[in-house]
């Protein structure tokens, strides 16, 4: 390679570096950090409503389904914590008052009728959101860190497979 290709190659290099920080693996930095600050706010949001929603089943075998899906979002997020202590970094987690509205929206659909139907109804919705912000982060951003991609790409399956849970349940 001659003198000016190279010169030329590692301009691009210095320039590739300066607007976007990657690290080893070839990812956005920054990028890989905002994904891992939507993916905990998404497992944080579902384990939430989930353990509002809890109180209010009477049917045992839907207490032990969510009851699983509660220690799922469990394991996420401890997924999540040690991704985020490898890469340095404090995920941003959903803010309370969005918390706090979710729950009493659950309270208040939970006061007319606690059917498993309705039970299934709720968690379909709240399913379907976290499954649609997966299908958005997934596609916004192929150039994250590889064990942020995976683990998003597993927890959308998850998200997909509890959605066909529900349903079973209508």
């Amino acid at each position: 390679m001659s003198n000016s290709k190279k010169q030329n190659k590692k301009e691009e290099t210095t320039q590739a570096t300066t607007e976007t920080p990657v690290n080893e693996n070839n990812c956005n930095v920054e990028t890989t950090k905002q994904v891992m600050s939507d993916l905990y706010k998404n497992v944080t949001m579902a384990q939430n409503c989930v353990k509002t929603l809890l109180p209010y089943v009477e049917n045992q075998d839907t207490t032990k389904a969510l009851h699983k899906q509660v220690e799922q979002y469990d394991h996420y997020v401890e997924q999540l914590d040690a991704l985020c202590e490898n890469l340095n970094f404090d995920p941003t987690p959903a803010p309370k008052a969005l918390i706090s509205m979710a729950n009493m929206g659950i309270r208040a659909k939970m006061l007319t009728d606690k059917s498993i139907s309705h039970v299934a109804k709720i968690m379909l919705q709240g399913t379907l959101n976290g499954i649609i912000d997966l299908y958005r982060l997934i596609k916004e951003n192929e150039d994250i860190h590889p064990e942020v991609h995976l683990l998003e790409k597993q927890i959308l399956r998850y998200e997909e497979g509890c959605f066909e849970e529900m349903k079973g349940m209508l």
